[in-house]
């Protein structure tokens, strides 16, 4: 049965309680989940031993003796994209709200009657949400400011991620899922462009498949080998394979794979791997759209290289508040943008997972057994407990920023990726879900009829955890009713 709101509008933002109100507060009493809510998942065929989950009501609370539940809390889970809660929870006590990345555009010198003369330097500091539209708009920039010509080289200097991650290639992600062209596998760059990838449209022509870019610079030529074949429509994404290769000064994406007619028209977001290619692409394309010009033996070439010291600045461009960016990473799970608040925060994936580590200790969570091999959750070896992702969700209830972080979870049955999911208790819940092959995951908040705030962890690690989602909806909602 669907739980509606009567009428008004459900506040879930708990008070900022001052960061010891958590730890002074009556700990609550822990019992078992009821077998009613423990066997809708046995009956989905996964065990006992295979799922995880722990309810912690955050104060202040509606009932004097205050009970948590449990279920196996303490068993070490991969929590897959679950794992983002903690990464931009770490942002936020390290950035602040406020921080925006920057992208700067530099000189040797001021330009003279409209002439750079000399390379025009773009030193990216790792904005995970930098777009083509936001690098027309600092082109534009440079032509309110008197440059007309361009004469020298444009330099892009991605350096401020290079010694943070020597190698971006995709060995893991390679061995992860067979199918390194899905956007997910997206990698850090500090010139990151449209979030390191594109979507195609997959467009049926007699019988054949068509091609076709959402956006993309008109000197990218898309090229389809794909079969149309007969069958279900079914898994047909990780079957595809995507190539990037150059012809001249054009990019050439040929995608190759089997599709199936019943499937009609589809999109495949794609991981764009060449980013130095689509800055080259989309700067002249843009700049020329602006009337500016390039000169000289160099003028319009593309290279990669460092931003000396002593250059001046003529345009800086500021990325989104990290409040804005952390809704982008959590209601959409974006593993890319989770990864470069993981290396702006810690440097590399090493120092993320002791700084986090180390952050969860002092507020009291047992995590020396825990594992955090990136920020995004994309990851086999990642190991967490539902009982510490409970108490660390109740910790930053406590925060000042809380709103702030609680705004970035999908919202029940409304966004983000719950837009068609937790129906039951649509409206009353925001919940960061994860899953893998083989994982489903879920974290966030709750507030039950009573109005009582809990903090809720549910992780499933079993080859039926693609079917817990029904068992996962039945425990929010037993939550939801306080019985």
């Amino acid at each position: 049965m669907s739980v509606r709101k009567l009428g008004g509008v459900l506040v879930l933002f708990s008070m900022a309680w001052p960061q010891a109100a958590w730890s002074n507060a009556v700990d609550p009493q822990v019992r078992a989940f009821p077998s009613s809510v423990t066997q809708a998942f046995v009956k989905k065929g996964i065990a006992s031993d295979d799922f995880t989950a722990y309810a912690l009501p955050i104060s202040p609370f509606v009932h004097r003796k205050p009970q948590a539940y449990a279920h196996g809390s303490s068993q070490l889970v991969n929590p897959a994209s679950v794992a983002k809660v903690f990464t931009t929870a770490l942002a936020l006590q390290r950035l602040e709200s406020t921080y925006r990345f920057k992208t700067g555009f530099h000189a040797d010198a001021e330009p003279v009657d409209g002439v750079l003369n000399g390379p025009l330097y773009i030193k990216g500091s790792g904005d995970p949400a930098f777009l083509s539209a936001d690098l027309w708009a600092s082109l534009r920039q440079l032509r309110t400011k008197g440059v007309d010509v361009i004469n020298g080289p444009v330099v892009l200097d991605d350096s401020a991620f290079t010694e943070q991650m020597p190698s971006l290639g995709l060995a893991e992600e390679d061995a992860f899922d067979d199918a390194p062209h899905r956007a997910y596998h997206a990698q850090p760059d500090a010139l990151l462009l449209n979030f390191g990838a594109m979507s195609i449209d997959l467009k049926i022509n007699e019988n054949s498949v068509v091609v076709v870019p959402e956006e993309a610079p008109k000197d990218w030529a898309f090229v389809s080998e794909i079969n149309l074949t007969g069958g279900a429509c079914g898994a047909w994404k990780n079957g595809m394979s995507v190539d990037f290769s150059k012809a001249g000064r054009n990019v050439v994406v040929t995608v190759k794979g089997n599709y199936p007619r019943r499937c009609g028209q589809s999109r495949l977001p794609i991981r764009v791997p060449a980013q130095d290619w689509l800055w080259e692409s989309w700067v002249k394309e843009i700049w020329l759209q602006l009337g500016g010009k390039f000169a000289g033996p160099q003028g319009g070439q593309m290279i990669k290289g460092v931003t000396p010291a002593n250059t001046i600045a003529l345009y800086t461009h500021y990325g989104k508040p990290l409040s804005d960016l952390i809704k982008q990473i959590n209601k959409w799970s974006s593993n890319v943008m989770a990864r470069h608040l993981e290396l702006a925060v810690a440097g590399t994936p090493e120092a993320f997972n002791a700084q986090l580590k180390d952050w969860l200790k002092l507020q009291g969570i047992s995590s020396d057994d825990w594992f955090f091999e990136n920020g995004s959750g994309l990851s086999r070896n990642t190991r967490i407990d539902a009982k510490g992702l409970a108490e660390f969700l109740r910790n930053m209830a406590s925060r000042s920023d809380f709103p702030d972080f609680l705004a970035s979870f999908p919202r029940a049955g409304t966004d983000g990726t719950l837009h068609r999911r937790v129906n039951n208790v649509d409206g009353f819940a925001y919940l960061k879900t994860g899953s893998l092959n083989g994982v489903r995951s879920l974290g966030g908040y709750l507030r039950d009829r009573e109005g009582q705030l809990w903090a809720v962890g549910v992780l499933v690690k079993s080859p039926r955890a693609y079917d817990s989602w029904g068992p996962m909806e039945s425990l929010l909602e037993f939550i939801y009713r306080a019985e």
